[in-house]
C-alpha cells in the first residue's frame, strides 16, 4: 500500500504535543515544573511580604491564589512554548525540506518514508508503538522518533481503517509492538 501527502509545520506540533502528553517522564516533568513554580510564588509571595512586614491573611491568600492559577495556566503556557519551539526549528532553512510531499509504503518486509530530501526504509521490527490523535497516526521507530500519517492521506474512512489494519499485520508478523 502507498500513500501520498503533504508534511505541515502542524503535523510536527501535534507529534511533539502527542508525545508530551504520551510520555510519562513527560508528564511527571510537566507536574513537577508546575508544582514547583506554584511553590515558589506561595512561598516567595509570603515570605517577601513577611520581610516588608505586610504579610496578613489577605496577601497570603492572594498569593495562594496567585499560585493556583499558575498551576492551572502552566500546561496552556507550555504547549504554546512547544508549538513556537517546533515551527521556529522548521523556519530554519536547513529544515526547509521537512515539510514538503511525503510517499509513505507499506511494503512486505519494510516501511518507506521518500520525498522532501528524505529516503528513508524502516524494518517492521523497529516499530516500537504506533499511536493516534486525532488527525495523525504515529509510527515510533525510536524512543523520540516517529513517521508522521496525517488522516486527510486518506480519502475515505474505510481506507483509513484498510492502512491501520495492514500496518498492524505486517508490524505484528515482523516482529515489532503496536501497542499504545
Amino acid at each position: 500500500m502507498e500513500i501520498t501527502y503533504q508534511i505541515e509545520p502542524e503535523d510536527f506540533v501535534a507529534f511533539n504535543l502527542s508525545y508530551m502528553n504520551g510520555s510519562s517522564v513527560m508528564r511527571a516533568s510537566i507536574r513537577n515544573t508546575r508544582l514547583i513554580c506554584a511553590g515558589i510564588v506561595a512561598v516567595g509571595g509570603c515570605l517577601l511580604m513577611y520581610m516588608l512586614h505586610s504579610l496578613n491573611a489577605i496577601s497570603a491568600i492572594a498569593y495562594i491564589a496567585l499560585a493556583a492559577v499558575i498551576y492551572a495556566l502552566m500546561p496552556r503556557f507550555m504547549v504554546r512554548k512547544v508549538r513556537k519551539g517546533v515551527l521556529r526549528m522548521l523556519a530554519r532553512p536547513q529544515n526547509k525540506d521537512i515539510c514538503s510531499e511525503k510517499t509513505f509504503t507499506l511494503g512486505e518486509t519494510e516501511m518507506a518514508l521518500c520525498g522532501g530530501g528524505e529516503d528513508s526504509h524502516y524494518e517492521y521490527k523497529v516499530v516500537e508503538r504506533v499511536t493516534e490523535d486525532t488527525e495523525h497516526y504515529f509510527i515510533y521507530v525510536g524512543a523520540m522518533a516517529a513517521l508522521i500519517i496525517p488522516f486527510r492521506a486518506f480519502a475515505t474512512g474505510e481506507e483509513k481503517a484498510g492502512f491501520y489494519n495492514q500496518l498492524c499485520e505486517r508490524v505484528q508478523q515482523g516482529g515489532g509492538n503496536i501497542s499504545k
